[in-house]
């Protein structure tokens, strides 16, 4: 029975995203209706409906000072709204397909936008002006290097990898059922983690990195002790699969969202759901599921077009969000959560803010921006007090289809950077493109800065890893070894390791100083 204090209803699709604002005061809501919906989660109530996209919203994001709120959508564009205003303040064109994802920069003056037509863009938030596009290879400024080690051991593709709090290790999982646990000094797999019967979906470490969360396929979660490489517990409840689980700020609990309809929350010393908390009430499969900073709300997302807030304490639904047209992508918490400050941005499939499905969307540091991107090939920055678009980013210098797949903010917040295709660096103050390599041929889907804003890594379809210097005039190493396509590609903290997991099979460890891979281990 859902327990909701109050049913907001809106939405009339799927809610694919939702995400909190800093100050935790509000959520956004991304959905197939092509809307993008504010909530006030104490007063439970709808504060309005941004509407402009042509297609479905699939990502929200809130600027870092809450004052802006940026949507992805599959109409190619990314829209930043003034949440207070209702206005689209900007939207962004240039991408020729949808937009996956977008990310504020630190500062809150530069958008970066992910498409589906390969390239990533930046821009800049303030007037919407592309910086840059992120676009290629040459091959005279290419240093390959051998692949010297390759993690070999899972024996279908890898869906997840996570690295470990200090750094050191890395966590694996894979559709062959099995999760691993690496260990980057010595190069050996420490740990193969085997027991769930189906392919994993997602790995998560706890804090402190003494445990790992494994969720599966087989309706089941584990939790791993590291250092003894025992299974701790295996928490069975859930009568479909599980497709993500998150841990709490404290390393006791867990919560898990199922196709089975329900959010559950659970205590890992145990193995039991906490108070039997089974978080009951939403009426299609759950596929997202977001702690408030603080650790005492819980917001989650289904294909049943509504975004709940969850009492993690009582298990009590505090409110219902309805108002998306089509499935939610993705639900994301703002930063700074608190007791009067509590937002969740959303995005969806009903293509609110874009002209087509919203990919991705991500607040700015202070809350007050954020950002989309869409199949519609745009990135968009709204401002989230106004609901206006600031701006929209066209990512592509030609009219063909393509979605933004991925887009980061720089760490001094002034530069954005996104791949659809093409990478491309904006200056999200202008909206304008401040640098793109030349003749890029190697399709990248996912780009990301590394810790010291110094270096980029990039990866796509070519089979390849990039680095590059942190304004795209250098290709510094040429990462070879993988035979098929790589997902994504991160940053170890310490900056000095690069992880790519790819369709190959493999997850490649690489030095990101000499471009060689020092880990390498056959299951």
């Amino acid at each position: 029975m859902d327990t909701s204090i109050e049913t907001l209803n809106g939405h009339t699709d799927s809610v694919l995203a939702v995400a909190w604002s800093l100050d935790n005061t509000r959520v956004a809501s991304g959905s197939d209706d092509n809307t993008i919906k504010l909530w006030d989660t104490q007063a439970a109530k709808c504060l309005s409906t941004l509407s402009g996209h042509a297609q479905s919203v699939m990502s929200v994001a809130w600027s870092p000072d809450k004052s802006r709120l940026a949507s992805a959508s599959s109409d190619h564009t990314v829209k930043v709204w003034n949440p207070d205003s209702q206005q689209c303040l900007l939207t962004l064109e240039g991408h020729a397909d949808a937009v996956k994802s977008v990310v504020w920069s630190p500062d809150g003056a530069r958008l970066a936008s992910a498409s589906f037509d390969r390239t990533i863009k930046v821009w800049n938030a303030a007037n919407g002006k592309l910086l840059m596009t992120l676009e290629g290879h040459t091959a005279e400024d290419t240093v390959l290097q051998d692949c010297i080690r390759t993690l070999k051991g899972h024996f279908k593709s890898v869906l997840a990898v996570a690295w470990s709090p200090d750094g050191t290790q890395l966590a694996s999982g894979s559709m062959d059922a099995s999760a691993k646990i690496w260990n980057l000094e010595t190069g050996e797999a420490t740990a193969t983690f085997t027991g769930h019967e189906n392919e994993i979906t997602s790995v998560s470490w706890s804090r402190n990195g003494s445990r790992l969360a494994s969720a599966s396929f087989d309706s089941t979660m584990k939790i791993w002790n590291v250092e003894t490489k025992a299974c701790v517990s295996t928490l069975k409840g859930h009568t479909d699969a599980v497709n993500s689980v998150a841990w709490c700020k404290s390393t006791t609990h867990v919560a898990s969202a199922s196709a089975d309809k329900e959010v559950k929350i659970w205590d890992v010393n145990t193995g039991e759901p906490v108070l039997a908390l089974t978080l009951k009430g939403h009426e299609s499969g759950v596929n997202s599921v977001s702690w408030s900073s603080d650790g005492k709300e819980i917001a989650s997302g289904s294909y049943d077009n509504t975004v709940k807030i969850w009492d993690a304490s009582t298990g009590e639904c505090v409110t219902t969000l309805k108002g998306h047209t089509d499935f939610i992508w993705g639900v994301a918490c703002a930063p700074n959560w608190k007791p009067g400050n509590k937002r969740v941005a959303s995005a969806s499939y009903d293509k609110t803010g874009h002209t087509k499905s919203v990919m991705t969307v991500a607040w700015d540091r202070g809350g007050k921006m954020l950002t989309s991107g869409s199949y519609d090939n745009t990135v968009r920055i709204w401002d989230t007090q106004t609901a206006q678009c600031l701006g929209s980013i066209f990512t592509l210098d030609h009219q063909e289809p393509g979605a933004v797949t991925s887009v980061a903010w720089s760490n001094d917040s002034k530069q954005i950077l996104s791949a659809n295709d093409t990478l491309k660096i904006w200056d999200p103050s202008t909206f304008e493109a401040k640098a793109r390599p030349q003749g890029d041929k190697s399709d990248p889907r996912w780009a990301r800065w590394s810790p010291d804003g110094t270096r980029i890594a990039s990866a796509g379809y070519d089979k390849n890893v990039r680095i590059w210097d942190s304004k795209l005039t250098q290709c510094l190493l040429s990462l070879e070894g993988h035979t098929d396509w790589v997902f994504c590609v991160d940053w170890s903290p310490d900056q000095t390791q690069v992880v790519s997991p790819s369709s190959d099979k493999t997850a490649k460890i690489w030095h990101a100083g000499s471009g060689q891979v020092f880990v390498n281990d056959q299951a």
